[in-house]
């Protein structure tokens, strides 16, 4: 099942960020928050109450609170919480916005390549250095990809196996050549039946499908960027058969490449 995630123009506005080691004595008073709020629990256990619902949060946790809503929170003593917290208004195309489309409260785990994320924007709002609020905007946003991925999209391409990214990195540097199945898995060491499970298993596509995903992107791309035609765009991707690739374009992208062409801005 796919989710449509309308997030072209999502711009956060960082107020306030936080690694908080706490302390035994540490709450949050009750108040309704004019902010989103994410927090990030990586040890400890602590109680948080949103609109009178309480929640007990442990590591691992993600908590993803609303503006607008009503928090108050305090920790566990025998279990002090760590965690990396950040309050942000988001903006989209249309104007302020509530919050992400993402759960109240998840589990996500311990995610090493998260906790990095987390500590470079910590870093970076901390020192404030020359042009720190374009940093910690890119970083937040990474950070929310990064989110959507693991709790909206159900992936986390950090656990794919070695030899698909091997293959995955190839087909990025190589999309126009005739890249065939046995190819690949030659290449990571694997007979073509077992490559092709693996393949699916990991990405969810069969691996003719992908290239043919990956050579569509880059056509449409040239496409909408007015760098050719239809014709030279198929053949820059590989297609040697136009006929072919305009089906091909039109199956993935729902309209077809010359419908392309004329979404070209003026």
């Amino acid at each position: 099942m796919s989710v449509e995630i309308n997030d072209d123009f999502l711009v956060p506005d960082i107020s306030y960020l936080i690694y908080r080691k706490c302390t035994p004595t540490w709450e949050i008073a009750e108040n309704e928050i004019t902010f989103c709020d994410i927090t990030y629990v990586i040890e400890g256990k602590g109680i948080y109450v949103i609109n009178g619902v309480e929640y007990e949060v442990k590591r691992g946790d993600l908590l993803c609170i609303p503006r607008g809503s009503l928090r108050k929170a305090h920790c566990i003593v025998d279990d002090l919480m760590i965690v990396y917290s950040t309050n942000f208004t988001l903006y989209g195309m249309d104007g302020e916005l509530n919050g992400l489309p993402l759960p109240l409260l998840t589990h996500i785990g311990v995610k090493s390549d998260l906790i990095g994320l987390f500590h470079e924007l910590s870093n970076a709002w901390v020192r404030k250095e020359a042009g720190y609020r374009i940093k910690t905007r890119g970083l937040l946003l990474v950070i929310i990809h990064r989110l959507y991925e693991l709790i909206l999209l159900k992936k986390d391409p950090t656990s794919i196996d070695y030899r698909v990214k091997r293959a995955i990195s190839y087909i990025s540097e190589n999309y126009a050549s005739n890249i065939s199945v046995k190819e690949l898995a030659n290449l990571v060491g694997l007979n073509t039946v077992y490559f092709g499970a693996l393949f699916k298993n990991e990405t969810g596509l069969l691996v003719n499908q992908y290239l043919a995903q990956t050579r569509i992107n880059h056509a449409e791309d040239m496409l909408q960027n007015g760098e050719c035609n239809v014709t030279e765009a198929a053949e820059r991707c590989g297609y040697k058969d136009l006929s072919h690739f305009r089906k091909q374009f039109k199956m993935i992208k729902g309209y077809s490449p010359s419908q392309c062409l004329r979404k070209q801005p003026d």
